[in-house]
């Protein structure tokens, strides 16, 4: 690489230059990708305007607003998201059938975390029914 002070950096200098910056990026945009990254499917959110609720539904499964939760010791693993929305979480309830409860934790404002109950669940298991707070 020759550099030549008095004109600055010569036409190859700037072109190598060139060349091991776009390389650099490539890098790091290449690097900053997490490899494992798990898709999780999309609960649909939909406006039931006769009971004034937001539900939520995946595989045939129906899910409403049963209470807010103040803390997340009930809270398992991540199962799906709200309809593309990374900052809304919906998590299995530890103990219990993510096909009849589920948790949604939204991590914009506040960060809600809601119980939800699919619809046609009848029995309310002792542990949480102190937690009831909407009865759809």
């Amino acid at each position: 690489m020759t550099v030549n002070l008095k004109r600055g950096l010569s036409f190859k200098a700037v072109a190598i230059l060139v060349l091991l910056v776009m390389i650099a990026l490539v890098l790091n945009l290449t690097g900053c990708t997490p490899k494992n990254q798990k898709t999780y499917p999309d609960f649909l959110e939909t406006v039931n305007e006769e009971l004034g609720c937001v539900e939520l539904t995946y595989d045939g499964v129906t899910y409403r607003p049963f209470g807010v939760l103040t803390s997340t010791k009930l809270r398992g693993e991540q199962v799906g998201i709200r309809e593309n929305s990374s900052d809304s979480k919906i998590h299995e309830v530890k103990g219990y059938s993510s096909s009849e409860w589920i948790i949604e934790q939204d991590n914009v404002l506040m960060g809600g975390i809601m119980l939800l109950k699919a619809v046609d669940v009848t029995n309310i298991p002792t542990d949480l029914e102190q937690h009831m707070q909407y009865d759809y």
